[in-house]
């Protein structure tokens, strides 16, 4: 578990900004009125109930789905500031039948680097083993990632996510299917990430591991509930009002 002491206080350097954003699906309303902004070394949860806009918030920030209000990018992030974010969605979104080794699957991370039709280089070779080494799979890295159990999946996942090297990381939901033992290493990836200095934006549903390991939290229930520290954000009032609000 990291100190606390270590998150920083200094948030004049945003990297994200958010400011009343919405998104509808159909005439169904998603999110609306969402505000909020991401710092560099922030290990930001977002935590609310089904339904309540979690993975919408994140796809309209990577520009998958359309949406209103504003999100602002830091200079630092641009001119493309979506290449600066790495991506990590929910793991029954894809398809683990798919015929390619675990050293196939973080490589990809490296592919808008090199481009489509060239080959590797050393950096780019070195850059994923340290990826796989970091997740503890690099005598695993010839195996097809449909043999790997959950854990190791979910493993591989975070290791194409670093292979990546980007500013800002995004999970949707990457403990669903992981035993207590492989989030622990999973979130001691995380932490390391965030030391480095990047920001990082994750979908949980574990409220007590957010609270041990995240420096702040997002309440969501179709807007922004609450958000902050989590000794301010887990109140008995914000934890109700986001468990108790109905859901579109």
């Amino acid at each position: 578990m990291p100190d606390a002491s270590r998150f920083p206080h200094d948030h004049s350097s945003r990297l994200v900004d958010v400011k009343n954003l919405g998104v509808n699906y159909g005439e169904t309303t998603a999110l609306e009125g969402a505000n909020f902004h991401l710092c560099p070394k922030e290990f930001v949860a977002i935590i609310g109930p089904n339904g309540a806009g979690k993975s919408t918030l994140l796809k309209a920030m990577l520009g998958l789905v359309a949406y209103k209000g504003e999100i602002t990018f830091s200079s630092v992030l641009q001119p493309n500031p979506w290449q600066q974010i790495a991506y990590v969605p929910q793991a029954r979104a894809l398809d683990w039948a798919f015929p390619v080794t675990v050293w196939d699957v973080v490589m990809m991370a490296r592919v808008k680097r090199i481009g489509w039709l060239r080959r590797p280089s050393a950096v780019d070779r070195d850059v994923v083993n340290q990826a796989l080494e970091r997740a503890n799979l690099l005598d695993l890295r010839n195996r097809p990632i449909g043999a790997l159990s959950g854990g190791q999946r979910q493993r591989a996942l975070l290791a194409r996510m670093i292979a990546r090297e980007s500013s800002l990381l995004f999970l949707d939901e990457p403990f669903n299917g992981v035993d207590s033992t492989s989030q622990e290493k999973m979130l001691q990836l995380l932490e390391a990430e965030r030391e480095s200095g990047k920001a990082i934006l994750m979908v949980t549903h574990d409220l007590e591991s957010a609270r041990l390991w995240c420096s702040h939290i997002l309440l969501v229930n179709q807007t922004v509930i609450a958000s902050g520290k989590p000794e301010t954000v887990y109140t008995a009032e914000n934890i109700t009002r986001t468990f108790s609000r109905g859901v579109l």
